[in-house]
């Protein structure tokens, strides 16, 4: 059957692998061969197995051949914790071959008899050969090896089958091998200070766009889970709002300065110190959630139970809100994160909400879990883009190591990937440490330039002399009769 025949009706089936297809613009092709290399341990022959057992999910077939590798059955065991193992698809839609007696007997030449004769006879959809180099060190030459991986080139085409040959060797990008094969991937495991990072490189793929660049996946009980590049795969650019609606911050003085609220679809980037008012502004803005205009919540270093108390607190009815659907909270743990799964989890919750409002409460953590330098401002960008077009208005917090009121301000490059930028700090005044909001920027409109400053209380935040009042409550109209510096600000 040529290379164009669509048998079962799909040229590009579905790898089973979750982001893979995404990174590849699709599944494999067929008819065509990969070169998969990686070191022992990276992934390379769950991810052969996870591919294989797909097909059969699919009702197509598959062979998976084996030369000096761990015996069948322990293959098997281990693969029977992943979720997608099915033992009853073994062995009428997928086969086990152990060729490296025939490779060992009758060399590479009776290897490849062997390969192909399989194929035809099982009508194969997907091929995998587990263990390349083998064949590359038993080769009588170089020659020869390129002659082999060429005339599996040539069965692929011929047979509509696809062809992966995993490897253990770092072959350059001029390697013989490379320039015949039409997809060459590689999977790396590298480490970054204490933590192990795995990343999958598409270094080739003949016929079709796929995502460039390094991107990270992990393995679970599911398999290989590959998380592309949002800064590849984010490509929507928001078309430039011409609507001047605000949304209620849900602080009817806050609103106030900076002119009715956040400007509808915008990103607005808290800044202060630990306890300074950041989450607590953020919940304000999630009070006003409906089922109409849902929320979400993301955040990182307080618990799901913790935000709940934290939010009952402030007089907002939080657990009515969640069991009415209007809000929801994800929790991710600060630990060994990877970016681009969080920007998954947290696309996948807006659009599965059709969230209006999301509060993203932590920023230091996502820095400190992209590792490459530079990259966050254009991860979040990609990402601030891609939630502006699904109609939401992003709230971000970032801890700042300045407990009081710099004498400058230096934001960096995150600023200008922002719309609005609100400064929350101390102030010791009278012998008090008390809490000031300044706003620094609000796109395309006006606003109260003057820091206000603010108490948190259980009706949630207050200005002006209602925040007095919190602070004096003994004497809440009592004339202050000192020097300028003992003056509200």
């Amino acid at each position: 059957m040529g290379s164009g025949s669509t048998r079962n009706g799909m040229r590009r089936p579905p790898t089973g692998v979750d982001g893979l297809d995404t990174v590849l613009g699709g599944g494999f092709f067929r008819g065509v061969t990969y070169i998969l290399q990686g070191p022992p341990g990276v992934g390379k022959t769950i991810l052969g197995n996870q591919c294989c057992f797909q097909q059969a999910t699919l009702g197509r077939k598959a062979i998976y051949i084996t030369l000096l590798s761990e015996s069948h059955d322990r293959m098997l065991d281990h693969m029977s914790t992943m979720r997608f193992f099915d033992i009853d698809h073994v062995p009428d839609r997928l086969l086990y071959i152990s060729a490296f007696q025939a490779l060992k007997e009758d060399g590479v030449s009776g290897l490849l008899r062997l390969i192909i004769r399989e194929i035809r006879r099982f009508g194969a959809d997907v091929a995998v050969l587990d263990g390349l180099f083998i064949v590359h060190d038993i080769a009588a030459d170089e020659q020869q090896f390129r002659e082999f991986v060429h005339e599996l080139q040539g069965q692929a085409v011929l047979t509509d089958c696809t062809l992966l040959l995993l490897t253990n060797q770092s072959r350059g990008a001029a390697a013989p091998e490379h320039t015949m094969v039409d997809g060459w991937f590689e999977l790396r495991d590298e480490l970054h200070g204490a933590r192990s990072v795995r990343s999958l490189v598409v270094h080739k793929q003949r016929g079709g766009p796929y995502l460039r660049g390094r991107h990270e996946f992990e393995i679970s009980d599911a398999g290989l889970s590959v998380y592309p590049r949002a800064e590849a795969l984010l490509t929507r650019v928001p078309a430039p709002s011409a609507t001047t609606e605000r949304v209620p911050t849900g602080i009817a003085s806050f609103d106030r300065m900076i002119g009715g609220g956040y400007p509808s679809g915008s990103a607005t980037l808290l800044l202060g110190p630990t306890g300074a008012g950041k989450t607590t502004l953020g919940l304000q803005f999630l009070s006003s959630c409906t089922r109409e205009e849902a929320g979400l919540l993301f955040g990182f270093y307080e618990t799901p139970a913790r935000l709940r108390a934290k939010a009952r607190s402030l007089g907002i009815n939080i657990d009515q809100l969640i069991q009415q659907g209007a809000l929801e909270i994800l929790w991710c743990p600060p630990s060994e994160n990877i970016p681009d799964e969080i920007q998954h989890r947290l696309l996948g919750a807006v659009e599965r909400l059709k969230a209006k409002r999301v509060l993203f409460d932590g920023i230091t953590a996502l820095r400190r879990a992209v590792r490459c330098p530079g990259r966050l401002a254009g991860y979040l960008n990609a990402v601030n883009n891609t939630l502006k077009t699904m109609g939401a208005t992003i709230i971000y917090t970032m801890e700042t190591p300045d407990l009081l009121m710099p004498e400058s301000l230096h934001t960096d490059e995150l600023s200008s990937m922002v719309d609005n930028v609100v400064l929350l700090h101390y102030i010791e005044r009278e012998n008090v440490i008390r809490h000031r909001l300044a706003v620094i920027k609000i796109r395309d409109s006006a606003f109260d330039p003057f820091p206000e400053e603010f108490q948190v209380s259980s009706g949630g935040i207050q200005f002006g002399m209602e925040a007095e009042r919190q602070y004096r409550p003994t004497q809440p109209d009592q004339t202050q009769n000192s020097s300028d510096d003992e003056q509200p600000t």
